[in-house]
């Protein structure tokens, strides 16, 4: 994640209204993105209970919409503030309660903040590149999604995302409607991994590893 000063309250469970409004949308969006996009869900499954954690390639501005459109639970971003103030789309953000942390923020605060849905059982979804791949390959792992699963048990679903690039490329507003796939790993836990840095390294070259599989289609 590199997004960072969180400017954060405490959520309370959404209320009715927010709730209803969310499931139009992601409904909506679901729906565009099967039809437009002709997004394929090659290997998708049901969250598990309590704190969960979607860690995905990170390839296009449209990842997140992918990602939170799928699971059943509601998934919650940590996302840059410049964009969740963004004209236009603020409403879409505050309803959708992301977490908008400014840009001179460090790291210790966007992991507490993270760590705060995790410890409320929630769902969060994690771009553990940190920023959108220039060339579209698997870049290296921040250290934070290994942090969290170590301090909250939450286990992390590895989600390999392909086609995004190809439909909306980093710098460009250019919007093709290429084909998106979509592939859900194993959740690993961090039990077993040791504590440390080198455990949190084993645990991010197994969710690398896991991520990178996914990205290959099965053989037939």
């Amino acid at each position: 994640m590199a997004v960072v000063r969180a400017q954060h309250t405490e959520r309370s469970l959404p209320s009715f209204r927010n709730e209803a409004a969310h499931r139009v949308i992601t409904g909506l969006l679901l729906l565009m993105l099967r039809t437009l996009f002709r997004m394929k869900l090659a290997d998708t499954r049901a969250l598990p209970e309590g704190p969960v954690i979607l860690a995905a390639n990170h390839r296009s501005f449209l990842d997140p919409a992918v990602l939170g459109s799928i699971p059943a639970r509601r998934v919650a971003f940590v996302m840059a503030k410049k964009y969740y103030d963004a004209k236009g789309l603020g409403w879409f953000y505050r309803m959708e309660r992301c977490i908008p942390v400014a840009d001179d923020a460090d790291n210790r605060t966007v992991l507490r903040v993270s760590k705060s849905v995790l410890d409320n059982r929630g769902a969060l979804g994690i771009f553990p590149e940190g920023h959108i791949s220039p060339d579209g390959s698997l870049q290296p792992f921040q250290a934070g999604v290994a942090w969290l699963a170590a301090k909250t048990g939450a286990r992390v679903v590895p989600v390999y995302i392909g086609g995004t690039r190809e439909s909306l490329r980093k710098g460009s507003w250019r919007l093709r409607f290429h084909p998106v796939t979509v592939r859900m790993g194993e959740p690993l836990g961090f039990e077993g991994y040791g504590p440390g840095r080198a455990g949190q390294d084993a645990f991010l070259a197994d969710l690398r590893a896991a991520i990178e599989a996914l990205s290959r289609p099965p053989r037939r």
